[in-house]
């Protein structure tokens, strides 16, 4: 597998763990909120990829040195450098000052990639 292949790895990994058609798993689409996850959908999904990719992941690695949840000024920074990464999430669905209870909506299968490129991930 070339890196180039791991998006298409990881979209139909989630599109099988979520039931739902690979065409709607875009890089941006919003596991929880464009995809219909719930928790127990996180645990399927990174079972699939330590599986896949033959390695251990901690669903909280997911935003290890992307979000910082010291405080609300800091989740806000965060939020403010990943929409210059990621300009097609829907962000207005977001409230202004999201609580760490929001940022599980933030996972997408371009985050997921990004953690997996992170990790040297090919």
């Amino acid at each position: 597998m070339t890196s180039g292949d791991m998006p298409h790895r990881v979209a139909t990994i989630v599109a099988e763990a979520l039931n739902v058609p690979v065409e709607r798993v875009t890089p941006s689409a919003s596991l929880i909120d464009d995809l219909g996850a719930e928790s127990i959908d996180f645990l399927d999904i990174l079972f699939r990829i330590e599986t896949a990719f033959n390695i251990k992941v901690r669903e909280s690695e997911l935003w290890d040195g992307t979000i910082d949840r010291t405080s609300q000024e800091t989740i806000d920074a965060s939020i403010a450098q990943l929409k210059v990464r990621q300009p097609d999430y829907r962000w207005d669905r977001l409230p202004a000052h999201p609580a760490p209870s929001d940022l599980g909506r933030l996972i997408t299968v371009q985050t997921i990639i990004q953690h997996l490129q992170t990790r040297g991930v090919e």
